[in-house]
């Protein structure tokens, strides 16, 4: 049963696949702020700032690591959910961003 396939909740829980996937679906539905960062971290960033290059802010998944903002005109959006993984996303953190710009 779900040992047999490739069980990624329980080790040898002995229930079908369709309960892990449950499980799944439920911790992916419980939303979770995204990340506050810059486009390119790391090694990256910094040869960026040797080469005197900007380094934009943007906010990512906390699961996968995807970008999860969309700018544009109107201003920034944050997805309902990430467009990698699913994973459901507070979005109020855009509209406190906005805010803080008037």
């Amino acid at each position: 049963m779900g040992k047999g396939i490739g069980c990624k909740i329980y080790e040898s829980c002995g229930r079908d696949c369709t309960h892990c996937g449950a499980e799944e679906a439920k911790k992916k539905a419980k939303k979770m702020k995204p990340r506050k960062t810059t486009i390119f971290e790391g090694e990256q960033a910094e040869k960026l700032a040797a080469n005197n290059l900007p380094n934009y802010e943007t906010y990512k998944c906390p699961v996968c690591n995807g970008f999860v903002v969309d700018r544009s005109v109107l201003g920034i959006r944050i997805f309902n959910f990430c467009k990698n993984c699913g994973q459901a996303l507070e979005t109020e953190v855009a509209k406190e961003l906005e805010r803080g710009r008037e």
